[in-house]
């Protein structure tokens, strides 16, 4: 498990994400495949079916999202946000070309439907933002770790250097959306609520991905102990609007 505390971000209600998400734009990652080796067979049926549930999961144009951030943003008078929001989207939609790109290398084609991707779009739009959030960064703290795993599943330059950038932006992510559960003020049930759905969603990614998983060197509770240390710092953050959770 990553500590958030060990990124550059201090006080959080003085960071600007635009700036933030503006930087990454200029510095998208250029996948190179001069030195990918050939993947076996079992190599391919191993990490693509995966891939590509991850790969429509982060293609969302992120309408739903972007209405609730419209809405926040003119009832709270913060125009910044709805931009911050709106570059967000645009990262992930990058990640999501990461993605496509090494599947086209190989000839995979993409998944036209996935039912991951499915009930995550339903649980999204039950009430607002708060719900789109909490949806978000739960699939985000667990593909920290489905990254760090795939990295480790096959001798892929190219795999392996999408996955870093991967870890690389989805973290701030978290801190972003977990900033905006502060900013919403805690529902009184929302602790136990995200605490819920983590443990049911990372048990159905095991099961879905448990090849995955464990080529990448995690045990179940390995990854239970990962996906609920993001989930205890993210709800540290969503508590206090700080950034301070230590082992």
């Amino acid at each position: 498990m990553i500590l958030l505390s060990t990124l550059p971000i201090d006080d959080l209600s003085q960071f600007d994400w635009i700036t933030h998400f503006k930087k990454n734009h200029r510095h998208r990652l250029q996948i190179d495949f001069t030195a990918e080796p050939t993947l076996t067979t079992q190599e391919k049926l191993l990490i693509f079916p995966s891939i590509q549930n991850f790969q429509k999961g982060e293609a969302s144009e992120g309408n739903f999202l972007l209405r609730c951030a419209k809405h926040y943003a003119s009832r709270n008078h913060a125009p910044e946000y709805l931009e911050a929001m709106k570059w967000f989207v645009r990262e992930e939609n990058w990640h999501s070309a990461y993605l496509k790109k090494y599947m086209d290398y190989y000839q995979i084609p993409i998944r036209t439907h996935s039912v991951f991707d499915d009930i995550f779009r339903i649980l999204r739009k039950t009430g607002g933002l708060r719900s789109e959030i909490i949806v978000l960064v739960t699939a985000e703290m667990i593909a920290l770790s489905y990254y760090r795993a795939l990295a480790e599943c096959v001798d892929s330059p190219a795999l392996k250097s999408i996955c870093r950038q991967m870890l690389k932006d989805e973290l701030p992510h978290i801190i972003f959306q977990s900033y905006t559960l502060y900013k919403l003020k805690s529902h009184p049930l929302e602790k136990l609520i995200r605490i819920l759905l983590m443990e049911a969603t990372m048990t159905v990614v095991w099961f879905s991905m448990k090849n995955v998983f464990q080529t990448g060197g995690y045990s179940y509770r390995r990854l239970a102990s990962d996906c609920l240390g993001y989930l205890k710092q993210s709800i540290k953050i969503a508590e206090s609007g700080m950034i301070f959770y230590k082992e």
